[in-house]
């Protein structure tokens, strides 16, 4: 048991940190905007604050995020020499883009069907608080600093660590999503966070950039929060005919995502045998 502790604390360090440096900054900065204290921190003015948190909490991260861009360098020079990665295109990304709002509006779409979002009082305040901002500053904090930060977070740190540890793409993929919905902090949040997460560190599985879950993250962001702030946009992004193109969209791509990684897998064991 004393063996497994350094270890353990090893994987999750990254959380531990950027909360302690979250919840530092998110006091300081509050009390010294507010002028009232730990008051201003549970009032819906805080949204705000949460994103200059988000930002420090990154901040204090900074030494585990150059370790982490060695190890990630090393690794990209050994699939190079193998011949197990290749380079990502414009069309690529646009497909993913595609995939990402997609599959946002659906999961978004079945949650709300399930009805759990209206037993949720803790759900119900966090999307008071998340559109009580105007729209440009909406779109600042959840389609930029959010995205970046919590992707930095759960999929740079958390998922290279625990895939790592695991000795598994798949273990860092479930156990990333795990924590990604825990930190989400309501059963609403939590469940789609979960979803969502496995399909963003699939994205940065096959794209092997970090570019790709910020994106996937920032513009899954996005469309939800404009889907509920510009009148009219909300009826079309979620209306029946769309539910049903981005469901078989997002079956698509998931049954894409599983294909491309058996087939990654096959090509590096035939490279490593010396197969043709």
């Amino acid at each position: 048991m004393r063996r497994e502790m350094p270890a353990i604390w090893g994987l999750i360090k990254p959380l531990v940190v950027y909360y302690i440096g979250y919840y530092v900054i998110r006091m300081v900065v509050g009390t010294l905007l507010a002028g009232s204290g730990m008051v201003f921190l549970m009032e819906s003015g805080s949204t705000v604050v949460n994103g200059i948190a988000m930002l420090g909490g990154c901040v204090v991260l900074f030494p585990m995020i150059e370790e982490e861009k060695e190890e990630e360098r090393k690794e990209k020079k050994r699939r190079e020499e193998e011949k197990a990665g290749g380079k990502n295109s414009v069309p690529d990304y646009l497909a993913l883009a595609v995939f990402a709002v997609s599959s946002v509006v659906f999961f978004n779409t079945l949650v709300s069907l399930s009805g759990i979002s209206e037993q949720s009082a803790a759900f119900q305040e966090t999307a008071k608080n998340q559109y009580a901002v105007s729209l440009g500053m909406g779109l600042f904090l959840y389609a930029g600093v959010s995205a970046v930060a919590e992707e930095i977070v759960f999929r740079f740190l958390l998922y290279n660590r625990l895939r790592r540890s695991g000795g598994r793409v798949a273990f860092g993929v479930v156990g990333s999503a795990f924590l990604f919905a825990v930190y989400h902090g309501n059963i609403v949040q939590g469940v789609y966070a979960f979803v969502l997460g496995i399909l963003i560190a699939c994205a940065y599985v096959y794209f092997d950039h970090f570019f790709a879950p910020v994106l996937f993250h920032g513009l899954g962001n996005a469309v939800i929060f404009l889907s509920n702030m510009i009148p009219g946009m909300y009826d079309i992004v979620f209306s029946p005919v769309l539910f049903w193109v981005f469901g078989l969209i997002t079956v698509a791509g998931c049954l894409y995502f599983a294909t491309a990684q058996g087939l990654i897998k096959r090509k590096q064991k035939t490279d490593k045998n010396g197969s043709v």
